[in-house]
């Protein structure tokens, strides 16, 4: 990765160089949403998975958005008041609930997600489709490489082999 005259480590590490791009979009829709939407970030996150994924749990939410169970029962809380999502309870466990998007939750969806792609088309307007496929391909054996690395012992904080590319393992594909 190509240095920067900036001394700080984390500047030139791939998670913080993607934490930074992550943020600097979401601190966008963060602005946006609200105004445009009455919506805040979170709450939009979470009606996307709802609208996915349809009568699923608080829980599923959290696993999917790989977030803390208390930031998605906020978000939740406030989208049932104000009539986006309804809870009916799970027949087939007693004390769970399950989630829908309203008919006012799937027109909010349905205004956002028309913004989300515009703006991700934005962003994308950058790169080339070649350079948007190798970004794609990137990321994805990016996210498997960073799941993987979560049941090893040093949780890829181990050395990397000589030369820095891993060979297919037990269990792993070659991409």
């Amino acid at each position: 990765m190509k240095r920067s005259g900036d001394p700080r480590l984390l500047r030139g590490l791939l998670s913080h160089r993607v934490l930074v791009l992550s943020n600097t979009l979401a601190r966008a829709a963060a602005r946006f949403y609200p105004r445009r939407f009455g919506l805040r970030l979170a709450e939009w996150r979470v009606i996307d998975a709802l609208h996915a994924g349809r009568g699923i749990s608080a829980n599923q939410i959290s696993q999917w958005l790989q977030t803390d169970k208390a930031w998605v029962k906020r978000s939740i809380d406030r989208l049932s008041t104000d009539g986006y999502v309804r809870r009916r309870p799970d027949p087939g466990h007693g004390r769970r609930l399950l989630l829908t998007l309203t008919a006012k939750g799937e027109r909010a969806y349905a205004a956002i997600a028309k913004a989300a792609r515009r703006r991700h088309d934005n962003v994308l307007g950058v790169l080339t489709a070649a350079e948007r496929e190798v970004l794609e391909r990137s990321l994805t054996k990016l996210q498997t490489r960073a799941e993987e690395m979560l049941a090893e012992p040093g949780l890829g904080f181990s050395s990397p082999p000589a030369g820095g590319r891993r060979e297919p393992g037990p269990g792993r594909r070659r991409r």
